[in-house]
């Protein structure tokens, strides 16, 4: 068993604790960690998890731990991880992995130096809708070879906030970000493994009259070019409310097409006209799935979907959705931050 301690303990490191029950195997939480003793009380009852300390100093000093789960605020990920991989520990992180390219790139080192493994934990990658949409393309399965694709993501938020301990998440001047970070990450990580590797970015940002907030951003729209040379019109929103299936995956292949949502997809061709399928149930979920690979990585040395390597890619095409929106001009990734 993985020994893993969980940093940070407010929605998604409560989150992993239940995963890892529900996983019930190969991972086992040996304590939790965070700054306030109070509330670290309470969440150590309510999980059943009785060893806790407050100063993550003490995680790296202890020796019967063997794996970090960081699920503190994203500004604290990359100087978390670093002194993790430097007093022997594996890492989870949770998603945005870093604040940039260069964050990543420095974890990703320390790793490697230290010889432990750093994984993500991209739950989006793992969900339904992503291992039926890449086993249809890679099948060529109903649509064909993809030709062209659109994908939007949202929710309408007006005054873009988050309630209690997690108010810091939409808020710059505690290193929160905007959607393009929060959910856009999300976006890019799935969006990656349907549909491959993207090379160039072009992205814009635009605010309705409606939005409230000025020190974050409001949709961002743009266009993606994968490696494929498939373009792919993204859209991420805080501003739309998407009903029913207006949200979600629009593909195009050269035999067909294919509207997906996160319960289930829409597939026209010649032998059908909206025929309706439900994705095959998981014996685990999102969550559980990505515990479960990260300490088969420890484990076994499989590398899951969203290891380090594979989710800087995500970071950088975050990044490069911002550097594009402030420049005007498209961004290519390989040229922009090299080899990923």
């Amino acid at each position: 068993m993985v020994r893993l301690a969980v940093v940070g303990v407010g929605w998604a490191g409560s989150r992993q604790v239940e995963a890892i029950a529900e996983l019930g195997r190969k991972v086992e939480v040996d304590c939790l960690v965070d700054p306030d003793a109070d509330f670290l009380r309470e969440k150590s009852a309510q999980l059943g998890v009785t060893k806790t300390y407050t100063d993550f100093a003490d995680v790296l000093a202890d020796a019967t731990i063997d794996a970090v789960s960081l699920c503190s605020p994203h500004p604290f990920h990359c100087q978390q991880a670093l002194q993790a991989a430097q007093a022997g520990k594996h890492v989870l992180v949770e998603k945005p992995m870093a604040m940039d390219v260069d964050e990543a790139t420095a974890m990703i080192a320390a790793a490697q130096d230290n010889g432990v493994k750093l994984y993500v934990a991209e739950s989006a990658s793992y969900e339904p809708v992503a291992h039926f949409l890449r086993g249809l393309l890679q099948g060529g399965d109903y649509i064909g070879e993809l030709v062209s694709a659109s994908l939007m993501k949202g929710f309408r938020a007006p005054q873009y906030s988050y309630p209690g301990r997690r108010a810091w998440l939409a808020e710059p001047d505690k290193g929160g970000k905007g959607t393009w970070t929060l959910h856009g990450i999300h976006t890019v990580g799935q969006l990656r493994y349907i549909l491959g590797e993207v090379e160039t970015v072009y992205m814009a940002e635009h605010k309705g009259s409606a939005y409230q907030r000025t020190d974050v951003e409001g949709t961002m729209s743009g266009m993606m070019t994968l490696e494929s040379g498939v373009q792919v019109s993204v859209v991420q929103t805080p501003e739309v409310k998407l009903y029913g299936d207006l949200g979600g995956y629009l593909l195009h292949g050269d035999n067909g097409s294919i509207r997906a949502g996160d319960a289930g997809c829409v597939i026209f061709n010649d032998e059908h006209d909206g025929l309706r399928l439900e994705y095959p149930s998981a014996e685990l979920s999102a969550y559980a799935q990505e515990i479960e690979a990260f300490a088969d990585y420890i484990q076994a040395g499989v590398e899951g979907p969203t290891s380090g390597f594979m989710e800087r890619r995500s970071v950088a095409v975050v990044q490069a959705g911002y550097e594009s929106t402030a420049s005007g001009q498209a961004v290519h990734l390989k040229q922009r931050f090299g080899a990923l």
